[in-house]
Formats: C-alpha cells, sequence, structure tokens
C-alpha cells in the first residue's frame, strides 16, 4: 500500500556573486515549481523563507507525495536540473545553491477544530531525534499531551508528523520532523514556552539526541494547497 509523505529541501545560495536572491527565486517559481507540479508524483508544492536573516540556510520548499516511493523513481530523477537562470558553462542548480534534501513518510496529523484547510503564515520545522528505545514514549507525548498544549497557543491550526526515509546528502538528519502550523503575523512565544514546561515535556526535551528547529513564513503555494503539509 502506498505510504504518504513528504519532499522537504531546505538549501542555500552558495555563490552569491554569481546568482542573486532575485534570480534564484525566478528560477524556483517560474521553472522548478511548474518542472515538479508537470510530473505524476506532486499535485501541490510550497516555499516559505526562514524569518531568521542569519539563518544558514534561509530557503525552505515542501512538496506532499501519496505515495513516498515514487521518490525514488525515474520520474522523479528525471526532473529538470538546469535553467538560463544559472550561469554557463553547465546552468546546473546544484552548481550555484545547495539542497539539503529528505524523504519523509508520514505518521500522524492534528488539527485544531475549526481551523481552515489552508497554507498558514508560519510554520515551525521541528526535525527532533529522541532518544534511543524512547520512541513510543516520544509518540505518546506528541498523542496524549503536546497536541493539546499546541492547541492551547494563539494562532495554532496544525500539526503534520512525519518520519525519516531518507536524508539525501545531511549527516546526522534528525528522525522525527514535526510541522507545526500558526496563522499569525508573529510566534506566540509566551504561549510556546508554555508547552515545554510539563514534566514529559521536560523529559522528552531533556533526553533528546538532535534538534533542529526553523521558524519559517510562507513565501509561496502552488497546485492543490489545501490543508496539504
Amino acid at each position: 500500500m502506498a505510504q504518504p509523505g513528504i519532499l522537504w529541501v531546505n538549501s542555500k545560495i552558495t555563490h552569491p556573486d554569481a546568482i542573486t536572491p532575485e534570480n534564484f527565486d525566478k528560477w524556483y517559481n517560474d521553472i522548478h515549481v511548474p518542472d515538479i507540479l508537470a510530473t505524476s508524483g506532486f499535485d501541490s508544492a510550497f516555499r516559505y523563507k526562514n524569518i531568521d536573516p542569519k539563518a544558514d540556510r534561509p530557503y525552505l520548499a515542501m512538496y506532499p507525495v501519496s505515495d513516498v516511493d515514487w521518490l525514488g523513481s525515474p520520474e522523479f530523477s528525471s526532473i529538470p536540473n538546469t535553467s538560463d537562470c544559472f550561469p554557463g558553462p553547465s546552468h546546473k542548480c546544484f552548481d550555484y545553491a545547495d539542497f539539503d534534501t529528505r524523504f519523509y513518510e508520514f505518521i500522524h496529523s492534528y488539527e485544531k477544530p475549526g481551523a481552515p484547510a489552508c497554507p498558514t503564515k508560519l510554520v515551525i520545522s521541528a526535525g527532533l531525534t529522541p532518544a534511543a528505545g524512547t520512541d513510543a514514549d516520544f509518540d505518546a507525548w506528541y498523542r496524549e499531551e503536546h497536541y493539546s498544549t499546541l492547541a492551547a497557543c494563539s494562532g495554532y491550526m496544525r500539526t503534520r508528523r512525519y518520519k525519516l526515509k531518507r536524508a539525501v546528502k545531511a549527516e546526522n538528519p534528525t528522525t522525527y520532523l514535526s510541522l507545526h502550523e500558526f496563522e499569525c503575523d508573529v510566534l506566540p512565544q509566551a504561549d510556546l514556552d508554555k508547552t515545554a514546561e510539563t514534566p514529559w515535556s521536560k523529559k522528552i526535551m531533556g533526553s533528546l539526541l538532535g534538534a533542529e528547529i526553523g521558524v519559517y513564513a510562507l513565501s509561496g503555494a502552488w497546485g492543490e494547497v489545501g490543508g496539504k503539509i
């Protein structure tokens, strides 16, 4: 049976002397996303930018898939990676930008009652690796406590959770990914801090083996975008 998932791509420009952020965005929005959506595996695409201007990898793109194994197909591999937006002679995106590409399998989701089925202004991308042997407790913490404490935060809409299937090049990538969506201009930090104050949260967070957390603002959405990520 097909396992749904998400293609998660965190990128940065590596040759700012050769390609501007404007040209990078033009390639992504006008060329790459249409190439993505022209395949049989994708019907939506989302782009975000880290709200921290000092972030090493400011760009995040996410593409839901109905079958995560399709990401290993020849059709996926044949998506074009060259464009005149990038200088010659290669014109390859990989020669001017670096892409941390990961394939994730869908685990579970929670949505606040009444949340609109549309992408939100902000998303927290939280990659976490729990301590060895604590995966079941980690999952129970989310389902039995963390969803409800997040739901009490102003602007919170939903959470979608995933498990890593493959990381193309990242060293020691985190095992689990949670995408927390907020419909607000500024995250409710005081509310979020409270979610980490319970004994169970302290136990989970204090024993993590890895954490990769970023806050991103929506910069574009394409295709069938309702309630996707």
